[in-house]
């Protein structure tokens, strides 16, 4: 009777080692899955930085209103001042 005590307790001892074995390592596929996420998160919000200092820039902005709505810088003989 001991015996089987024995060895019932050694197999629950191996069942946990195992059991604790495979989480830790499903724990570390989901932590560099996260991690890529977050470089992947980072990288993109890098780009999207440069991307408004290049749409801030008056050139480019210039650029832009010229390409996708036809507009042209306003010539000087049409600027109108209204006095109050």
């Amino acid at each position: 009777m001991p015996i089987f005590r024995i060895m019932f307790l050694m197999a629950l001892i191996a069942f946990g080692v195992v059991w604790i074995r495979i989480e830790v390592n499903r724990s570390g596929r989901a932590v560099g899955i996260l991690q890529n996420d977050v470089e992947i998160k980072e990288a993109r919000n890098q780009y999207l930085k440069l991307e408004i200092l290049r749409l801030s820039n008056p050139q480019t902005i210039s650029e832009l209103a010229k390409e996708k709505f036809g507009l042209q810088p306003i010539e000087p003989s049409h600027v109108v001042v209204l006095d109050k």
